[in-house]
């Protein structure tokens, strides 16, 4: 009876959806217009490469190599096996759903377990600081200053949620060091095939996200149009839903920069649902659970608004 009923509110809810399709062509258009701008200008400039090349360092041994240099701290703080320092890095430098990709790829490798890869999703959701300093710092706040106070408190606080999300848990580093050796890949394949593996994997996942970001920006664009909320509680709706879309409406709406700035680092943080959905795209495979990533990013938002508050009230 439960599944019954919310099978009929996904199907009245889609059938609105096709009635807004027919009836606001012009909105869904700009709205694909803006999802495949964000896309091309943001996204696949910044993400594609990483996941080329990181897909590459991956068959070539590279995680062997981080595991036994980054082996101690990531035992020591977040009771994870070491190879999960590049997952780690690669985040903070490529921003998200890169975090989900590798973590998904390691499970895959069988370099960590399931549950490990919940627990590292929890501190692996950067946006790329390039959006944040380029984006946000010179072409919406027109604010370098501000920029750099949203980008050390979204790490901070998110290298801290993680910390936090695995107090609790043991690690046994008799178990894993065994996984540490470094050792080049043995498999028959020439770097040709792994570059056009690596690349089919890379699109296919740029192409996921491109979907993601389309369909988001379409039911934000219906919440607006139908409804008549104010424009913070319009902007907040918006950046739970979909983050650009959210942190381009809170640099206009008319209150203090001091809201604003806290606003958007919220809205970075939580990642918006669309960013939710393009995780949960690329972990479903593996069946990796998604409830702790929600739950730090909750947490990450909170932190993080508590954090460039105070970095704007000092400085």
């Amino acid at each position: 009876m439960k599944k019954r009923k919310k099978n009929l509110g996904v199907i009245c809810l889609l059938l609105f959806t096709i009635f807004y399709l027919i009836t606001c062509p012009k909105n869904v258009i700009e709205s694909v217009t803006f999802s495949i701008s964000i896309w091309k200008e943001n996204l696949f400039p910044t993400l594609f490469p990483f996941f080329v090349v990181s897909h590459l360092l991956m068959q070539y041994g590279f995680i062997e190599l981080m595991g036994t240099i980054l082996q101690k701290p990531m035992n020591k703080y977040f009771k994870l096996p070491g190879c999960c320092g590049f997952v780690l890095a690669s985040s903070l430098f490529s921003g998200f759903p890169s975090g989900a990709k590798y973590t998904k790829d390691l499970v895959e490798q069988n370099k960590i377990t399931k549950q490990e890869a919940a627990r590292l999703l929890t501190f692996t959701h950067y946006s790329n600081p390039l959006f944040i300093l380029g984006m946000i710092g010179t072409t919406l706040l027109a604010n370098q200053k501000i920029a750099i106070f949203i980008l050390i408190s979204h790490i901070m606080s998110g290298i801290i949620t993680g910390i936090f999300f695995n107090r609790k848990e043991p690690y046994l580093i008799e178990k894993k060091q065994a996984n540490f050796s470094f050792s080049m890949n043995n498999t028959p394949k020439t770097f040709g095939e792994h570059l056009t593996d690596s690349i089919i994997d890379s699109l296919n996942t740029m192409f996921l996200l491109l979907g993601i970001v389309t369909i988001f920006l379409i039911f934000s664009s219906l919440i607006q149009e139908y409804t008549n909320f104010p424009a913070t509680i319009q902007t907040i709706i918006s950046g739970l839903l979909e983050m650009t879309q959210g942190v381009k409406l809170a640099s206009t709406i008319n209150e203090s920069i001091f809201f604003k700035t806290i606003l958007i680092t919220g809205i970075i943080s939580f990642g918006g649902l669309s960013v939710h959905m393009q995780v949960l795209g690329i972990i479903s495979s593996q069946k990796i659970k998604y409830k702790p990533f929600f739950l730090a990013r909750i947490f990450h938002a909170i932190l993080a608004m508590w954090f460039v508050s105070v970095l704007l009230t000092l400085f």
